[in-house]
């Protein structure tokens, strides 16, 4: 029984300290505006068992983040792999189709489909933009076997043709200039129209397919190349996809708005095609 009423003088007195404490600590951190020496003693005895704790809070933390990151990337991962896989098969059936196509012609006796282009690297050195006209300068001219008319392009597709020729440079009207127009062809459906620019597209970037008739099939992301007709320009160069299809104000005919394949105002570096032999017809 004396334990016992000793045990709670003791617990009375050891809460009566530590409230005098907190009294006196915070009657002094008031006074000076600095830690009393209780705060000082505590901050030292809890500083390394907070430096523990937070060590084990970062270790759980980025262990828990390593485990999120590796699910994302395997994810991603996997999804790489499903894209190489469709890929590849559309190559097989790529070249299955062309091993086809080259027998049925040889079967009807028609000679193989060849195309060659004879080309000469240029860069832009100039851009010429302007509210009826977008052109580009080129550091390539005559001196180089270049000639009016010319098909520019790149890896992506027709940047437009030589439509000013000096000696040692040249300038193009590009694919989006109101006077670009040549024979195009859709891609899906062979159907034949005319590639031109267009004064209400050209500061959006777009040219438009005109002389679609009203039974045309063509629908959005469609793709279109030029067609080869009048022998200009060489036939397959890719020229943009189709964003829309629009009736023309005769209600007639259709026309389509491409998006070019080629940011005009963005290439640095364009290929000049000076001669091709071309018999994909």
């Amino acid at each position: 029984m004396r334990r016992r009423n000793r045990l709670g003088s003791r617990f009375f007195i050891g809460v009566a300290v530590v409230i005098v404490l907190c009294v006196l600590s915070a009657l002094y951190s008031g006074v000076t505006g600095n830690p009393s020496p209780v705060t000082r003693i505590v901050s030292f005895v809890t500083t390394p068992v907070q430096r523990v704790a937070t060590g084990i809070s970062n270790f759980f933390s980025h262990g828990l983040s390593y485990f999120t990151d590796f699910d994302a990337l395997q994810a991603e991962n996997e999804e790489l792999k499903r894209q190489i896989r469709e890929m590849e098969q559309t190559v097989r059936d790529a070249e299955l189709a062309l091993e086809e196509n080259a027998q049925l012609r040889q079967q009807a006796g028609q000679p193989e489909r060849m195309r060659e282009l004879t080309t000469i690297n240029a860069e832009v050195i100039a851009r010429n933009p302007g509210d009826w006209a977008t052109t580009l300068t080129l550091d390539k001219g005559s001196n180089h076997g270049v000639e009016l008319g010319d098909l520019v392009t790149t890896v992506d597709g027709m940047a437009g043709y030589v439509s000013e020729l000096y000696s040692n440079t040249c300038e193009i009207t590009t694919v989006i200039d109101v006077e670009m127009q040549c024979g195009a062809l859709i891609t899906r459906t062979r159907e034949t129209a005319i590639a031109e620019g267009d004064y209400d597209l050209m500061a959006d970037g777009n040219l438009r397919l005109s002389y679609l008739t009203e039974d045309t099939s063509v629908v959005i992301g469609d793709t279109v190349e030029t067609s080869g007709r009048g022998g200009v320009f060489p036939k397959g160069v890719m020229i943009g996809t189709v964003e829309s299809v629009l009736p023309e104000s005769n209600g007639i005919s259709y026309y389509a708005v491409i998006r070019p394949f080629v940011d005009v105002d963005t290439i640095s570096s364009v290929s000049i095609v000076t001669d091709y032999t071309d018999t994909t017809e």
